[in-house]
């Protein structure tokens, strides 16, 4: 970290502020030994103890400020030591296990810190930790580019101050490093297929089978160093994703159904906090009739508020399994000044959760910050793939995992079916995709303005048996007019159509619903409608409430965060939950099920199978 000297400011007063000795400040800055200038920029060392060790002479130590979930073994692995020295300078843990947020010391090896404005090696070191360079290629993490130089990660944040308490490196960033001989070749080159992955708690060979495709054997192959088994903080070599494929991709089949409801031990007060887009700068005071108004005329709040009175519902129902909730909500324009400094300010601590913002840019970004203190952040309205963290939580599921549970269900069920493949986009990855998964699976596409003719699409109707149509497109017109000649078709044929993503041109004012209806028009969904005529808690409470129907959002609101209390209560925090859930949580109108995504956080996995009826109702088919 740096400081940049004010006018009036001394070095006593510096080493005051950062808890620092003046020999620490001197040695990364020996410029100021001759005196202060005003807007000079000084090197901070990080707070680092230097104690006395009869054994080995001058230890330097890092106090670390445990997080949820860390065990003994993972922070030594982290920092490049050893469980039992650990011990040795925190005696306490001998008899009593961590604590979340106690402090511990943790020895660190000797090593060089270089200024980055100040070349020259400012203390003798070993020949082997004597400085290079490297600089920061896209993808590139502190944990590969330690192993890189059989270093630490704790050694390689010694040599660079500035990343140390951060888990992104900027692109381009040139760090301070060991020397390797020349005729070593950095591991990222001989391996350019292949990356790092950390263990997780609780993962096993299963796990990594699910995650990379890699059986035990092939896993050991490729580190030997897991011989004995997988530990929580052991870092992996496992193979690059080809393809744009990632982990999630993998086929996604029907999971067991889950009642939280009869699981529950945790019973602790759970901090919640909620930004939600109510766009409060735009509220008229001691105005009745504009806040109306406003209200009327602004899509943005009316979703927001309707999100608000499920989310209050869940609180109600929650409280009655006797778990116990403390709501903090907040306008999402509140983020803008820092999400860390807007929870100081309103003395907000101990956040279990955070849900929202529902803009994907904003959720992110409140992510990141939350990231360094492992405070888990949902994402309540948005599927696109974005950056994601370790503690980022997204609970749409994205369009790829809709696209996959859909040909499961296509490949589980399709036997004996004649398939036929509608779209305008024969080359691409997708298409090459379904007809490598169906062979002989009929391509037609549309003519030159792109329509259909009857013929163009009867040619390959089979009137012998049913056929499965598959239309792939976002185009209007593509859309439009293959259902408007399907639907004739059916009157003559057996004909069922299929999509694996239903976007918004099968919402298009010209593509009739009856037409869909016609033909059991079948696609994944994340969520499904429900029925009133059927009794249902959360219906009930909402219509005695406010004297309505509760809409997708209402209902949203209450799925999401009653499923978010029920994890948290049936273990120590949501991410204990989640790794521990095996299989789908299932309420109103969504449900969820969480699964690790290998670039950080995880991803919803539990998708519908839902079809149109000849009644105009949507039916889950799986």
């Amino acid at each position: 970290m740096s400081h940049r000297v004010q006018d009036g400011e001394t070095v006593f007063s510096i080493t005051q502020k950062y808890q620092i000795s003046e020999a620490d400040l001197f040695r990364l800055n020996p410029e100021v030994k001759k005196g202060l200038k005003e807007n000079t920029v000084l090197i901070i060392p990080k707070v680092l103890e230097t104690v006395s060790n009869p054994d080995n002479g001058e230890v330097s130590f890092k106090t670390h400020k445990v997080k949820r979930k860390e065990t003994i073994f993972g922070i030594a692995t982290a920092y490049g030591t050893s469980v039992e020295e650990i011990k040795k300078y925190n005696k306490h843990l001998y008899s009593s296990e961590l604590r979340r947020g106690e402090k511990i010391k943790i020895p660190l090896k000797k090593v060089t810190i270089i200024s980055p404005y100040n070349s020259a090696v400012t203390q003798s070191t070993s020949e082997e930790l004597l400085p290079g360079k490297h600089k920061v290629a896209s993808q590139e993490t502190k944990f590969g580019i330690a192993k890189q130089y059989n270093i630490s990660v704790a050694e390689l944040e010694a040599l660079n101050p500035s990343i140390y308490g951060s888990d992104d490196i900027s692109v381009g960033t040139v760090l301070n490093v060991p020397k390797k001989s020349i005729d070593e070749k950095p591991l990222e080159e001989e391996d350019s297929n292949y990356t790092f992955y950390t263990v997780k708690p609780k993962e096993g060979f299963y796990r990594m089978k699910v995650l990379f495709g890699l059986t035990e054997e092939e896993l050991k192959a490729l580190n030997p160093h897991i011989i004995d088994g997988l530990k929580e903080g052991m870092v992996i070599k496992v193979p690059k994703a080809t393809s744009g494929e990632t982990p999630s991709e993998v086929v996604i089949t029907p999971e067991r159904i889950i009642n939280l409801e009869y699981s529950l031990s945790n019973f602790e007060t759970k901090n919640l906090v909620v930004f939600l887009p109510f766009e409060l700068q735009k509220i008229q005071k001691d105005s009745l009739e504009l806040n109306e108004e406003q209200l009327k005329n602004n899509s943005t709040m009316r979703l927001a508020l309707d999100f608000y009175t499920g989310m209050l519902i869940a609180t109600e129902f929650a409280k009655q399994k006797g778990i116990s909730v403390k709501m903090h909500v907040f306008d999402s324009r509140e983020t803008e000044g820092g999400v860390l400094s807007l929870f100081r300010s309103k003395n907000i601590q101990d956040v279990d959760l955070v849900i929202g913002p529902l803009r994907q840019t904003l959720v992110e970004r409140t992510a990141s910050e939350l990231s360094s203190q492992n405070i888990p952040v949902i994402s309540p309205l948005s599927n696109r793939q974005g950056k994601m963290y370790s503690n980022f939580i997204q609970s749409i599921p994205q369009d790829k995992i809709l696209e996959n549970r859909m040909l499961s269900y296509l490949t589980a069920n399709s036997t004996g079916k004649k398939l036929i493949l509608i779209t305008d986009q024969p080359g691409s990855s997708k298409i090459q995709r379904i007809q490598n998964l169906f062979p002989g699976i009929v391509v037609i596409k549309p003519r030159e303005g792109n329509f259909f003719r009857t013929e163009d699409i009867a040619k390959g109707i089979n009137k012998e048996t049913e056929n499965w149509v598959l239309l792939e497109s976002s185009n209007i017109s593509v859309v439009s007019s293959a259902i408007g000649v399907l639907n004739s078709l059916s009157r003559s044929n057996s004909i069922q159509l299929f999509t694996t993503d239903k976007n918004d041109a099968f919402d298009f004012r010209e593509v009739s619903n009856m037409h869909l209806a016609n033909l059991d028009f079948t696609y994944p969904s994340w969520n499904k409608g429900f029925d009133f005529t059927k009794e249902n808690d959360f219906i009930n409470e909402y219509q005695t409430r406010y004297g309505s129907l509760p809409n997708r959002f209402a209902t949203r609101g209450f799925d999401i965060t009653y499923d978010a209390l029920l994890r948290m209560a049936s273990a120590d925090n949501i991410f204990d939950a989640n790794e521990a859930i095996d299989g789908e949580t299932v309420y109103v109108e969504n449900k969820f099920n969480y699964v690790r995504n290998a670039q950080g956080g995880y991803n919803n996995n539990a998708v519908y199978i839902v079809k149109y009826t000849k009644e105009l109702l949507l039916v889950e088919v799986e």
